[in-house]
């Protein structure tokens, strides 16, 4: 038989007017409901790819595309990368240091993370636009002949520091004995960023790289090269291609290898908000389910006359088939229609404002397209788990008593 046919029929019960209201009802109900779901579920999931892009490109300003690390890099090794990957874009190569130290001001002390880069990575890193909260983003002090550091706002406020006040660097693992002394160096402040990542702003230091090399002992040397490149899609081919060169002397991670703990919490977040929101589908399919019940029980005549004329048992569930699968699917279709213009109007107009708390003064949405694909195929499936039971009890009915079936 025709598969039109079967659809039209769908259509016309759909339409009719239902002897019991409370089928019409419950069957709207429905269709709100899985309309809703679908409706959270890719709000929810655009705002979390929002947010893990927004943080990943602020990680990835910071820090880099790729990190060699090791406590005795040289220039050379910088020559080597140069060579190695000389047919990729490379933006930049930045050597630094990176230690834990103590900085010692005014009687307070705080335990930071030190890092040392040379002046042009410093204008990349802090934006004098849009992070230097006070100050310059420069190791030179206009009022001082001491080094210059820049602190982050979180940390300059706990320890009560204002521009061109005085700080000590002190290096504890300098003394190898207990009465050695430390290597200490003093810098002037000379700015103040804010870089909106609380681990940066909270115990993050820049100082320049030679001063670096000083209070570190570490002369001519370096303990990491940052390599950053205008396309970092195939990254992890370029970051096996460099450990295949450098051999087990040094360490290469990607951006992502780097920060695994963050981004993986990141994406089991997704992923349990959308097994958690698929319930309020899961409900919508019971209200579906019980009004298609309903109407099996009001339509049992009909569907006694059908089968006299000759469609089989296979036919007419296939009608009541296509009948849930086109109250579902009307709902999700509303549901994804609504969800996907908001996200599209606040991906590109950012509408929506978000309080001053937070790191981005708007909410950050990021439709993708597999999320889209994801929410139809399992909003499909459930639909049809849910017609599943309606469908089977029409195989119990006999034609003769079927048409003989009073209300």
């Amino acid at each position: 038989m025709n598969k039109n046919l079967l659809t039209w029929i769908a259509y016309r019960y759909f339409r009719s007017k239902k002897r019991t209201g409370w089928i019409s009802f419950t069957s709207w109900v429905s269709v709100v409901g899985i309309g809703i779901g679908a409706f959270a579920l890719l709000v929810t999931l655009s705002v979390l790819n929002g947010f893990e892009s927004e943080i990943t490109r602020r990680v990835i300003d910071v820090e880099s595309h790729l990190r060699i690390t090791g406590n005795d890099l040289t220039h050379e090794d910088i020559s080597l990368i140069q060579t190695v990957l000389k047919n990729e874009k490379i933006r930049d190569i930045s050597p630094f240091i990176n230690k834990k130290s103590v900085l010692s001001t005014n009687g307070a002390e705080a335990v930071v993370r030190i890092k040392a880069i040379d002046s042009l990575a410093l204008t990349r890193l802090v934006p004098k636009a849009n992070a230097t909260q006070r100050g310059d983003n420069s190791f030179i002090s206009p009022i001082s002949r001491l080094p210059g550091i820049l602190l982050g706002f979180r940390l300059a406020d706990q320890l009560g520091l204002y521009l061109g006040d005085t700080v000590s660097v002190i290096n504890p693992l300098s003394m190898s004995g207990m009465f050695d002394v430390p290597i200490v160096g003093q810098f002037v402040l000379t700015g103040v960023f804010k870089l909106d990542l609380f681990d940066y702003d909270d115990n993050l230091a820049f100082i320049e790289i030679g001063e670096g090399q000083n209070i570190f002992d570490m002369p001519g040397l370096y303990s990491g090269i940052d390599i950053r490149f205008d396309n970092y899609q195939n990254i992890n081919e370029i970051s096996k291609k460099l450990q295949n060169e450098f051999g087990s002397t040094r360490y290469v991670s990607t951006w992502e290898a780097q920060h695994q703990t963050l981004f993986g919490a990141m994406k089991l977040e997704k992923y349990g908000s959308f097994i958690a929101l698929s319930f309020i589908i899961l409900v919508a399919i019971f209200n579906l389910t019980s009004s298609l019940v309903m109407l099996v029980m009001e339509k049992i005549r009909e569907i006694g006359m059908l089968q006299a004329l000759g469609l089989n048992q296979k036919l007419i569930r296939g009608i009541f088939l296509r009948l849930g699968m086109l109250i579902g699917s009307i709902g999700l279709a509303i549901g994804l229609t609504f969800s996907l213009a908001l996200c599209l109007i606040q991906q590109f107009y950012r509408f929506i404002p978000l309080p001053s708390v937070y790191f981005i003064p708007y909410l950050p949405m990021e439709v993708h397209w597999i999320d889209i694909v994801a929410i139809a195929l399992a909003g499909i499936l459930l639909i049809f788990i849910g017609t599943l039971y309606p469908i089977r009890q029409i195989g119990k009915l006999l034609p003769v008593e079927a048409i003989q079936y009073e209300k």
